[in-house]
C-alpha cells in the first residue's frame, strides 16, 4: 500500500503543473460567474460523473440525512443481528483548473448500532469515520451535453475514524467514470474502479472490483432522476458480491444549490438492505 500511495502522490504532482500551464483558469485566476459551467455533482448515485469542479470554485455535497439497515445474511447463513447506521457523509471539492478537482469526503458524523437479538444486547459506536482524498482529472468532455466525457480519479483512503468505524488501514485505488448523452435527455453513466483494500487477516492488501452504469434522465431545466446498477468484489477469501440497484431524484433549486432524495436497495445477502439518505449540494 505504501507503493499505491507513492505512486498517487506521484500522480498529484506529476499531472498537476502540466495541467495548469494548459488551462486558461486556475485556483488563484477563478472561472468568472459568466463562464461557469452547469452544475454537476458526484452525489447521489455511486457512479461517479467525469465532469470537474471549475477553477477556483468550491462545492459542498452532503448528507443531510442517511439512514442504513441490514440483516446479517450472507450466502443463506444468517445470524441473530441487525445493524444500522446514519451518516453526515461530506464531499468537500476545489476546482484546481478548467478539468481537475480536489476532494476531501468524510464521515464527519457517524452512528452504527448492531442489535444482538439472540442475547438481547446492543452495540453502539459513533463519531468522526475515515477521510478520502481524490483527484478529478477530466480528460474528454467536461460538460454533460457533450456525447462522451471521460475522467480519471486516483483516491487514497486516509485512517481518520473514531470509535472504531473502521479498519484503520490506508487504502487506495484508481477509477474511472465515463458518461454518454443520449437522445431526449437521456444518458448512460459508468464507472470501473480498482481498489487496494486491507487483507482479512490484518497484513498485505487485495485487489477490489467496482463497477456500477446510470441510466439518467432530465425532465426540464430542474428535474433529473436515475436508475443505477452496482457491483462490488474483493479479491479475498470468502468474499462476496455487493449488488445494489438504486433509484433518485434531484432539484435543482438555483444554478449553484441542488437537492436530491435517493433510495439504495441491496439485492444481494452482503449488502446492506436498504440505504435511504437525502441531501445537498451548494456551490461557492
Amino acid at each position: 500500500m505504501r507503493l499505491t500511495a507513492l505512486l498517487l502522490s506521484a500522480s498529484v504532482l506529476l499531472s498537476a503543473p502540466a495541467a495548469i500551464a494548459g488551462e486558461n483558469h486556475t485556483l488563484f485566476n477563478p472561472t468568472p460567474n459568466d463562464e461557469l459551467r452547469p452544475m454537476t455533482t458526484e452525489r447521489s448515485s455511486k457512479t461517479d460523473s467525469p465532469y470537474s469542479l471549475d477553477a477556483g470554485r468550491v462545492q459542498l455535497e452532503t448528507d443531510l440525512y442517511a439512514y442504513v439497515r441490514n440483516n446479517d445474511c450472507i450466502a443463506d447463513q444468517c445470524t441473530a443481528s441487525r445493524q444500522s447506521s446514519l451518516d453526515r457523509f461530506t464531499n468537500l471539492r476545489i476546482g484546481l483548473t478548467d478539468t481537475m478537482d480536489l476532494q476531501i469526503a468524510a464521515d464527519i458524523y457517524r452512528q452504527v448500532t448492531v442489535d444482538d437479538r439472540t442475547n438481547s444486547t446492543q452495540e453502539k459506536h459513533e463519531g468522526f469515520g475515515d477521510t478520502v482524498v481524490r483527484l478529478k482529472k477530466n480528460i474528454v468532455g467536461n460538460l454533460p451535453s457533450d456525447e462522451f466525457s471521460l475522467a480519471v480519479l486516483p483516491f487514497l483512503k486516509i485512517p481518520t475514524n473514531q470509535d472504531n468505524l473502521g479498519n484503520d488501514k490506508y487504502e487506495g485505488g484508481l477509477a474511472v467514470p465515463f458518461s454518454f448523452a443520449l437522445a431526449d435527455t437521456w444518458s448512460l453513466g459508468v464507472l470501473t474502479q480498482l481498489s487496494f483494500i486491507a487483507g482479512a487477516d490484518g497484513s498485505g492488501y487485495d485487489p477490489a472490483y467496482t463497477n456500477s452504469v446510470a441510466l439518467g434522465k432530465t425532465f426540464g431545466e430542474r428535474w433529473s432522476t436515475y436508475a443505477e446498477f452496482y457491483t462490488f468484489k474483493a479479491d479475498q477469501p470468502d468474499a462476496h458480491w455487493i449488488n445494489t440497484v438504486d433509484f433518485g431524484a434531484a432539484y435543482q433549486v438555483t444554478e449553484s444549490f441542488r437537492v436530491d432524495a435517493n433510495l439504495h436497495l441491496g439485492v444481494t445477502d452482503a449488502a446492506d438492505d436498504v440505504n435511504a439518505f437525502f441531501g445537498a449540494a451548494y456551490r461557492f
